[in-house]
């Protein structure tokens, strides 16, 4: 009861990251590619860090070197990917809203929590952003949850800039332009920068400047992002807190390559939606409840399922804590309310894949992508399945059985367990000894009435009297 939760706890992420160079071949299993046919008893090669081939057992002949992971009975799917998240960072930058020359890389934290919960769960891709209060709040970075350092997680840098229309004082007009006067100023700044640069040229033409004098001046490291979003060179991450900022978000959404990551309140702007060319970020609460303004009766929502109807492509968001955190609940709640099980799926693989434009790499299993994959115990929508192996790039970076954090867990609850039948067995036994004294056949002999000693009582003639021993008085 007394042992310390171990350290070790952390070292699921302490390994510097580098792709194996081993033939690894994961064997037996089930396997979803999610972008092709299902294979039942197949194996996945992996050389180099990348599927090299995938096929039924009996097709494949595994090279005698190879590091062989037996999923016989289990099933063998991608890893999950996260398109949006705000976690695994040190500190959140919610006070200063205008600061696009931030990065994210700055702020990740390898030794997270977060990380070796993602590995838990099966989550092997992961984009982080800054936080959802900002305006130009800084460019995010995809990451893997393992490594020592930043630069050993890091999948994708420089992966687009954050943006906001969420309200941090003074309403929503108020914020809408906020970004707008922060995007014309950038838009500003590039217009006079060509200026100067076609005045150098012609200055330089006329002869006013050497000509082996060269224009050196470079855009301003602090703008260099915010003109990547205007010249869209990057992308921009937009967070809409409701569907009350849809509008603006869909107007700035001609101008920019923005992605939408939507907030939990936006079932009323489903339609609007629909003019998007490209799939949205949903919130982690994609399930909840509201009250009709005239019957006043309760109704449930699922984000999730309305966008599906309206023939949106989502991807879905894992929350910092609670159920939504658990990719598999996220999944259940979308076929709970009827969406197609592959669309939800999808969610978690190839559409944010393709949001993060790695189509290429992650999200699917096929011949020449990354070697990410799970080995669950069962189907993935199945609450009782958990992950039991996690491969990144052919490096195992999680075996359930070696969870340091899973070990101080059980064996606690086995201390628990046993303290528990020991307190109980005590208990029974006074319960037993506690019955027997209250048996009358288990009592001690009564004493005397007299209040004399333990010898016998004198005995008395018929008249009560005592008789007499013949002694004067």
């Amino acid at each position: 009861m007394n042992r310390p939760l171990p350290f070790a706890a952390a070292a699921l992420l302490l390994a510097a990251f580098a792709p194996s160079q081993d033939v690894v071949a994961v064997k037996g299993g089930r396997i979803l590619t999610i972008t092709g046919p299902t294979i039942d008893d197949g194996v996945v090669l992996i050389e180099s860090g990348r599927i090299t081939k995938i096929a039924r057992t009996a097709d494949v002949e595994i090279p005698w070197t190879a590091k062989v992971i037996d999923a016989t009975g289990k099933v063998v799917m991608p890893t999950w990917v996260v398109a949006h998240s705000q976690a695994g960072q040190r500190g959140l930058n919610e006070n200063m809203q205008n600061v696009p020359w931030l990065s994210v890389a700055d702020a990740i934290d390898p030794a997270a929590t977060y990380f070796e919960d993602a590995l838990r769960n099966g989550v092997g891709t992961i984009h982080v952003l800054p936080g959802n209060q900002t305006l130009l709040g800084g460019t995010g970075m995809v990451v893997r949850p393992a490594g020592r350092t930043v630069e050993d997680m890091a999948v994708a840098a420089n992966t687009g800039i954050k943006l906001s229309l969420a309200s941090s004082g003074g309403g929503r007009l108020q914020q809408i332009r906020r970004l707008r006067r922060a995007i014309e100023d950038v838009r500003e700044y590039l217009a006079d920068f060509d200026r100067r640069k076609a005045e150098f040229d012609q200055e330089q033409a006329a002869g006013a400047i050497p000509a082996d004098k060269t224009w050196t001046e470079q855009i301003d490291r602090t703008k260099k992002a915010a003109c990547d979003l205007v010249q869209k060179k990057t992308k921009g991450w937009l967070f809409v807190p409701s569907a009350a900022e849809l509008d603006e978000a869909l107007r700035l959404s001609q101008q920019l390559d923005l992605v939408l990551v939507l907030g939990a309140n936006i079932d009323e702007g489903v339609m609007l939606l629909t003019k998007l060319a490209q799939p949205v970020v949903l919130d982690d609460e994609i399930e909840y409840y509201e009250t009709d303004e005239e019957t006043q009766k309760e109704h449930k929502v699922c984000t999730a399922k309305l966008l599906a109807d309206a023939g949106v492509p989502f991807a879905l968001s894992l929350g910092l804590g609670g159920p939504t955190s658990y990719p598999w609940w996220q999944l259940g709640t979308c076929v709970r309310n009827g969406v197609d099980r592959r669309l939800a799926i999808e969610a978690l693989t190839t559409v944010p894949a393709r949001l993060l434009g790695l189509q290429d790499q992650v999200g699917s299993l096929s011949e020449g992508k990354l070697g990410n994959l799970q080995i669950l115990t069962g189907d993935p929508l199945q609450a009782t399945t958990w992950v039991e192996t996690v491969v990144l790039e052919g490096n195992v970076v999680y075996q359930r059985s070696e969870d340091p954090k899973l070990k101080y867990l059980f064996a606690r609850d086995k201390d628990m367990a046993a303290k528990a039948a020991a307190d109980k067995a005590k208990d029974q036994a006074k319960a037993t000894d506690d019955a027997a004294d209250g048996d009358p056949a288990n009592r001690p002999p009564a004493k005397a009435a007299d209040g004399g000693g333990d010898g016998p009582a004198p005995k008395r003639d018929g008249d009560g009297k005592q008789p007499n021993d013949g002694g004067a008085r």
